[in-house]
């Protein structure tokens, strides 16, 4: 069985790195939702923003990026600290990062071939700041 703490590590790290971008990007989308809805009415009041369909529909995507970045956070956290992690939802964000050309499909490939190999799931040695 191959020692793969260092893979281990890195993938951790970028995991952290894609999904912290993919919270910015929610965060981007929240604001053109908010603008999408200041737009549609005509409106500089404040409104309810489920007034249209489009603000729901893109009210409904923004959930949907930050709900796959705090997964991907928490999963790049788990692997940086020796954690364990669910093999089910790491696989789950590298299939959906993989057309997020380059930096997702790095992400998904090299997430893709560490957890296809043998002994991804052993007990990472713990160092001092992993407790």
């Amino acid at each position: 069985m191959r020692d793969l703490s260092g893979h281990r590590t890195a993938l951790g790290f970028l995991y952290l790195f894609v999904h912290a971008l993919t919270l910015l990007g929610a965060a981007v989308l929240a604001y053109a939702t908010w603008i999408l809805a200041h737009i549609s009415t005509g409106r500089a009041t404040r409104l309810p923003v489920w007034e249209g369909l489009p603000v729901q529909a893109m009210m409904g995507f923004t959930l949907f990026v930050l709900v796959l970045a705090i997964a991907g956070l928490s999963v790049g956290l788990a692997l940086v600290r020796g954690r364990r992690v669910s093999k089910g939802t790491a696989l789950v964000l590298s299939i959906l990062a993989l057309p997020s050309f380059p930096v997702g499909t790095v992400m998904g490939i090299y997430s893709l071939w560490f957890f296809g190999q043998e002994g991804w799931d052993s007990e990472p040695e713990t160092t001092a700041w992993a407790t």
